[in-house]
């Protein structure tokens, strides 16, 4: 209660004036530009390590090669079974390597997806989900009284409720060097001078004429 006029509070980021909201703005874009870099950044170098999949099926492949080789001279009758034998291990074990390499790789890349996706998400969703809701509003807000001001120009109603806000959210030390006693000149109607005060805060002009 100001004065007898009561003004309903609003969110900080209301409050601020247009300098303070600039600068706000600059380091929301920051903080989101910045994880937005570290997530994909991370996300590419897991990406990258997937290749050690692939190294791994190239080492299972060659493996097997060898383990076939050896079935080939367990075929020959002067031989012997033994060789035959050890490269069916071997052939065995080469394909649970190569298998197991292209799990691998996709293992890693799924990896690294959820976390640069993680790492993305998880910093910038509260951030965006307090600050855009307030700064929408803002920008309502603003849109309002600037369709307001080009349709009806210096109207007494509309100073006085520019007025009565810059009561509430300007320091007492910008309303004082407006005028000495505000809410005497708002009850008798000369509210220009804090109306202006409250357009600039918001960074908005009356259209030219007014």
């Amino acid at each position: 209660m100001l004065g007898g006029y009561l003004v309903p509070m609003r969110p900080t980021i209301q409050n601020a004036d247009e300098a303070t909201v600039r600068l706000l703005d600059g380091l929301v874009i920051f903080w989101l530009v910045l994880w937005l870099v570290v997530g994909a950044w991370s996300g590419f170098t897991i990406w990258q390590l997937s290749g050690l999949g692939d190294t791994i099926t190239t080492s299972g492949n060659a493996l097997k090669s060898t383990g076939e080789a050896l079935q080939t001279v367990g075929q020959a009758p002067v031989v012997g079974e033994g060789p035959g034998e050890l490269g069916d291990e071997v052939v065995t074990t080469a394909e649970d390597v190569a298998g197991r390499g292209q799990e691998i790789r996709t293992q890693l890349r799924v990896l690294s997806l959820l976390l640069g996706l993680s790492i993305m998400v998880m910093p910038t969703t509260p951030v965006l989900g307090l600050y855009l809701p307030l700064r929408l509003a803002r920008r309502r807000d603003a849109d309002e009284l600037r369709t307001a001001l080009a349709e009806r120009g210096r109207d007494t109603m509309l100073d006085r409720y520019l007025a009565e806000r810059a009561l509430n959210v300007l320091p007492y030390a910008a309303v004082r060097a407006i005028s000495a006693d505000p809410w005497q000149d708002i009850a008798s109607g000369r509210c220009g001078a804090l109306a202006d005060a409250e357009l600039e805060r918001l960074g908005l002009r009356r259209p030219p004429g007014d």
